[in-house]
């Protein structure tokens, strides 16, 4: 055990034990610059289209999640990614998920969403939650975790997430979730990944800065047992399926796991590696002359 707490380092070994010990970890360079620009791009442009078109889900305000109160929720989020551009769609498939996700959740983990928080300048500090909490106590292991990708710097002013390190260990859920004593602000340079235990204690931080907004990425990744956070079946288009890779698909819930995951007891439907084939032919289903 260590009384340091865990900074941006590339070694997965080291990732995996503070994760362990400490309910985090963070990977430091885990996009190049290039990819960050990429991304961030098109998070950008995609958050002022649904401003501008009056669809932006606001958040970090006296009343949160209120998308028509953009003066007292200045924060934005950005919900189904993976349908809004390919370029998010290399998050899924990064070195951290088999290395850090598969470690926490096991080999066939899947996405339960992929979403971005957008931080500004006057909003308030989301109240502590555990990601799990649906979970009842005792919370023995952990069923889900995210991945946060750090898109600009992240600061204590800014609105850098707050967290309780090793509050993954508690077995319980916050009691009190506008106490922030115990937290400390996560901060780290642009392209910084950081992976946190479902468990942890954890809300988005005040962003205090005169105008400076913190742009993060998220990937919530669950067990393959456990209902996603996003529908996916239902939220991708078929243009978004039909071009997403075969690894991207199985990553995303179109698998096969064990018993669960079934459409149709016909073998062409579900492939023999597990993968499910959403456009073939059905057993029973109506035709367009029928309907």
């Amino acid at each position: 055990m260590s009384n340091q707490r865990p900074v941006p380092v590339t070694s997965f070994d080291q990732m995996r034990s503070d994760l362990d010990e400490w309910g985090y970890c963070l990977m430091a360079d885990a996009l190049s610059p290039r990819q960050v620009k990429t991304i961030k791009a098109r998070l950008l442009d995609q958050a002022d289209a649904e401003r501008s078109t009056g669809v932006a889900l606001r958040d970090g305000g006296p009343m949160p999640w209120q998308k028509d109160l953009p003066q007292r929720a200045p924060n934005q989020r950005v919900m189904n990614l993976l349908d809004k551009g390919e370029e998010f769609w290399q998050l899924l498939l990064h070195p951290i998920v088999d290395e850090i996700i598969c470690h926490l959740l096991g080999k066939n983990v899947i996405s339960s969403s992929v979403t971005a928080n957008i931080t500004h300048p006057g909003s308030q500090p989301m109240p502590l939650h555990s990601d799990q909490g649906y979970v009842d106590i005792p919370i023995s292991d952990a069923v889900v975790c995210n991945t946060m990708w750090m898109l600009s710097d992240y600061t204590a002013e800014n609105g850098g997430t707050y967290l309780i390190p090793k509050s993954h260990l508690r077995n319980q859920v916050p009691d009190k979730p506008f106490d922030f004593s115990e937290c400390i602000s996560l901060e780290g340079p642009t392209g910084t990944a950081c992976v946190f235990d479902g468990r942890v204690w954890h809300g988005t931080g005040p962003n205090t800065s005169k105008d400076d907004s913190r742009v993060g990425l998220l990937n919530y990744w669950c067990r393959p047992w456990l209902r996603q956070q996003e529908n996916m079946a239902v939220s991708l288009s078929d243009e978004t399926i039909a071009t997403m890779p075969e690894a991207l698909l199985k990553r995303t819930g179109f698998l096969v796991h064990g018993t669960l995951g079934n459409i149709d007891p016909n073998p062409s439907v579900a492939r023999p590696e597990g993968l499910i084939d959403r456009a073939q032919e059905r057993i029973g289903r109506r035709s367009t002359a029928e309907a």
